[in-house]
């Protein structure tokens, strides 16, 4: 915790003076601070000093502020005032800030970090309240966009608060981050949100859902290796399987708040809270909801035939024999039953040929498929994997080493490709992170072609010498006999390194 410098005031009017610095996130500094004017403890948060000279960052953090005054809930923490302040570094350009209720707890990051995770008890209360807060944000049209453990304050009293809606956006108005633009933290994104979809408070319960996880089992369902490979495991990878320790009821509902469908989780944090507090009578509609169309459809088939008897009844009736009708009734049913009996028969019949028919070509059509690799290298390796998962192909995505001329997240290579059977694994390999330093500046291949001179130095000059003088001091007393007639002419000179035997047998006497 970093404390302020003396008489630092977050506004030019001198009411906020910051005493120490308690965090520092994404877009600015939080810092723990007295409210001079009302003589309270508040928490300020100051615009990044390399962010308050970007239009767009200074809209996003006013949009924050002004969203969040709008919210009134226990478990949000309440925005109390907002403004800009002259530049102390004399660059002329205003830092905006924001005044918020300080928060006395720790992020449920920190609570994270001590161990594996919390039971399940906690859990279910920890994150019911969030979903209260968030279910009132989702009636006001904000999405928070970025549900994570390090923006869910937890008091000594096990109260939550949820902080920075400093990207979320109003469903109803023009918001800061377009379709298209992937807002949030990869660990915690939603499927929809990796494909660059506008977020819905359904995105929301999938981070909550992330976050239950966590907590239940210590760690996120998806954490690749890099921020791409993490959203393409939210698309396409099946949950991880909860623990055994964590309750059935329980472990349903953080599975349905993890459907890759939006359509298919809670519709938004108020409902997931609701089915936290009671899995159980979420449960009994989960399983009721399925189960009540396929009655409905057998009543109306069974349904059709019984009033068709009814009208037969009321033609025989002027007979006023009530033996005979009863019979009449009775062989009625039966032939109305023989009829759809025939027709049930005529119509399985029917679509048996009709299914011949159709599954005489399709089959090969439908069986293989055929697919060039040169269509899908280059491309995202997201829109790739989507593609090829609706063509019937399962899909295995690699991170590959990036040479450093490659761009992430394109695809590298397909294999196999060509022609391929309809649920075949394909392997989509694409290009991740470019390296930060560069290979070409290691000198160690050029540099050692060196020893190979050092070599061819050396055996040219010491055999040069050691042959010379090595045979003149060991030459066999048979070899001396033909220097030793050109030995007296050159004896009285100053020896050489040339001289023969003759010389030397001169030289040792002496």
């Amino acid at each position: 915790m970093t404390t302020g410098t003396p008489e630092t005031y977050a506004d030019d009017a001198r009411r906020y003076l910051l005493r120490s610095r308690i965090a520092t996130g994404g877009m600015g500094e939080v810092w723990r601070a007295t409210d001079t004017t009302l003589g309270r403890e508040v928490a300020v948060k100051l615009l990044k000093t390399e962010y308050a000279d970007d239009p767009a960052f200074r809209s996003r953090f006013e949009t924050e502020a002004r969203h969040a005054a709008a919210l009134h809930h226990p478990n949000i923490a309440s925005v109390y005032d907002f403004g800009e302040a002259d530049a102390a570094d004399g660059s002329g350009i205003p830092r905006p800030f924001l005044v918020m209720e300080l928060v006395d707890g720790q992020p449920l990051s920190a609570l994270l970090r001590v161990g594996s995770g919390l039971d399940p008890v906690p859990t279910r209360e920890l994150l019911a309240q969030a979903g209260d807060a968030l279910g009132v944000a989702h009636r006001a049209g904000i999405v928070h966009r970025d549900v994570k453990p390090a923006n869910l304050l937890v008091t000594p009293d096990r109260q939550l608060k949820i902080t920075d809606f400093g990207i979320a956006r109003a469903t109803e108005g023009l918001g800061i981050t377009q379709t298209g633009q992937v807002m949030g933290t990869p660990q915690y994104l939603s499927p929809e949100q990796a494909r660059g979809e506008t977020a819905t408070p359904a995105s929301d319960v999938y981070a909550l859902g992330v976050v239950a996880f966590e907590c239940l089992v210590g760690r996120r369902p998806f954490d690749k290796e890099s921020p791409v490979a993490t959203a393409l495991a939210h698309l396409h990878d099946p949950v991880p399987e909860l623990p055994a320790s964590v309750p059935d009821d329980l472990a349903r509902v953080v599975r349905r708040a993890l459907a890759k469908d939006p359509a298919e989780r809670y519709a938004d944090g108020a409902a997931f809270a609701a089915a936290l507090r009671d899995p159980a009578a979420d449960a009994a509609t989960q399983v009721v909801a399925p189960v009540v169309p396929p009655a409905t459809q057998q009543t109306q088939v069974l349904g059709a035939p019984v009033p068709a008897p009814t009208p037969a009844p009321t033609t025989t009736t002027p007979a006023q024999d009530d033996a005979s009708d009863g019979r009449r009734t009775r062989w009625l049913v039966v032939l109305l039953l023989v009829l759809l009996g025939v027709v049930a028969v005529t119509a399985a019949v029917l679509a048996t040929r009709g299914g011949d028919d159709d599954s005489s070509s399709p089959p090969a059509d439908t069986g293989e498929i055929t697919i060039r690799e040169s269509d899908y290298v280059g491309r995202p390796v997201g829109e790739v994997a989507d593609e090829l998962g609706e063509l019937g192909l399962r899909v295995d995505t690699r991170e590959v080493d990036n040479p450093g001329d490659r761009t992430e997240g394109n695809v590298s290579s397909v294999d196999p490709s060509g022609r391929l059977d309809e649920g075949e694994q394909v392997r989509v390999s694409y290009w991740g992170p470019v390296p930060e330093e560069e290979p070409s500046e290691e000198p160690t291949p050029s540099e050692e072609p060196e020893p190979t001179e050092e070599p061819s130095e050396t055996p040219s000059e010491e055999p040069s010498e050691e042959p010379s003088e090595t045979p003149s001091e060991t030459p066999t007393p048979s070899e001396t006999p033909s220097p030793t007639e050109s030995a007296p002419a050159a004896g009285a000179s100053t020896p050489a390194a040339g001289q023969s035997p003759q010389t030397d047998r001169e030289v040792t006497p002496r």
